[in-house]
């Protein structure tokens, strides 16, 4: 549960830097806006499809998603 909630910070802050809400974030990837809020609060899984597809939203390369994470 540690690291889903630290990937999920790590999501927040990207969307925020990159002055997007919630719902267009998860609109450009194709993931339900309600499932995508559950990621960033740290209680969904996510799969590395739609881990691509955010990064890819968010403009950024996927590895930017998991810098600064605890292994």
């Amino acid at each position: 549960m540690a690291r889903r909630q630290a990937f999920g910070r790590r999501l927040r802050e990207l969307r925020v830097n990159a002055s997007r809400t919630q719902a267009s974030t998860a609109t450009e990837a194709g993931i339900d806006r309600a499932f995508y809020v559950n990621v960033e609060n740290g209680k969904n899984n996510i799969s590395l499809n739609k881990i691509f597809a955010l990064a890819d939203a968010l403009n950024v390369d996927v590895a930017e998603l998991f810098r600064g994470l605890d292994s």
